[in-house]
């Protein structure tokens, strides 16, 4: 049954968030605009997941930023699988009871959901001019959409669509094992996995990954590695000032476009693919030029299957927020009369 809801709600507001292994991000949704499709998000806190020992003192925290407004209700994304009341959060050690974080926050209302699950589900909410074409093609209604990017972690998401509702599948594709191509992706492979357990695709296509993809093409190559992160690998190569950080972020791209073909397959996403994530839109350019497009069609027999998939990045800094605001809109205003229990105090 479709619940009738007002165009505009700006007496309700609710907290969203977007909290993941570096940053948590924080703010207020005051007002809902259906005909428009839009969500005004206010008082946007940032603060380092660090400073936190658990998800209720980052909530607690930007509850005081607020200047004695209580808010009764929360949908909070977050990087880690929402599969039940209670869950851990893969890159925090954050260990979650909803029942029990409701309780201590206060709170009438709270939904958790995966933060590439908001990303995919924010797609719907943001604008063109925050989306840059990688890709052309044509997408193929009612076909799965996918979402992906690297960041702290590698997150991928689905959104998908049935009699007129779109819903959004958090996956947890970035643990999945890495596939090689050509030698020297072999020899790095080889490299890594007497590093790690697992080599699985986070393990190169993250922010920590890249760090380890320099150290491994120098390794391979016999070179020796500076001592630098990943943001001086990526500023060096976006520079031209460093040619081990230029080829290590070339290989980065290449690389990722194949591993955007495998999942396109493995999801059928011939809706489109979004890339999101923190990484990729400070590196549109060179990720333009790179052979990203090359290796993402690289699929033999099935490369017909990938040539009309367009693929989007990303631009809007906010998406997870969006969607969080979207899911609560969709999941969480079952009665409004209930969840509307905020007053200045």
């Amino acid at each position: 049954m479709n619940i009738s809801k007002p165009e505009i709600i700006v007496d309700c507001p609710y907290i969203v968030a977007d909290v993941g292994g570096t940053n948590s991000r924080f703010a207020l949704v005051t007002t809902v605009n259906r005909e428009s499709n839009e969500f005004v998000l206010e008082n946007k806190q940032t603060y380092p997941s660090s400073d936190f020992t658990s998800i209720d003192e980052a909530v607690l925290c930007y509850k005081e930023s607020l200047d004695g407004l209580k808010v009764s209700n929360a949908c909070l994304s977050v990087a880690g699988p929402v599969a039940s009341d209670k869950f851990k959060l893969t890159n925090l050690n954050w260990n979650i009871n909803i029942d029990e974080s409701k309780k201590r926050l206060g709170l009438s209302k709270l939904l958790f959901i995966n933060d590439f699950a908001a990303y995919a589900y924010a797609i719907q909410y943001i604008k063109a001019c925050h989306f840059r074409s990688i890709r052309k093609g044509k997408a193929l209604d009612e076909h799965p959409i996918a979402v992906i990017g690297p960041g702290t972690g590698f997150g991928t998401a689905m959104l998908i669509e049935s009699n007129g509702k779109k819903n959004a599948i958090a996956l947890e594709g970035g643990h999945m094992s890495l596939a090689t191509n050509t030698a020297l992706q072999s020899a790095i492979k080889e490299y890594m996995s007497r590093r790690f357990e697992r080599v699985t695709i986070e393990k190169i296509f993250s922010g920590p990954g890249l760090r380890y993809l320099y150290q491994a093409l120098a390794a391979v190559e016999g070179a020796t590695a500076r001592k630098i992160s990943t943001a001086e690998i990526s500023d060096a190569a976006l520079a031209a000032s460093d040619d081990m950080c230029v080829r290590t972020l070339s290989l980065f791209c290449s690389w990722f476009g194949s591993v955007t073909g495998d999942l396109a397959l493995a999801l059928g996403a011939r809706g489109g693919i979004y890339l999101g994530g923190g990484i990729l839109p400070r590196i549109a350019d060179f990720l333009l030029a790179s052979d990203f497009d090359k290796s993402f069609m690289s699929k033999g027999d099935m490369s017909h299957y990938l040539k009309e998939i367009p693929i989007q990045l990303v631009t809007e800094g906010n998406s997870a927020l969006l969607g969080a605001a979207g899911w609560f809109d969709d999941y969480g205003v079952v009665n409004q009369s209930k969840v509307c229990e905020h007053q200045e105090i």
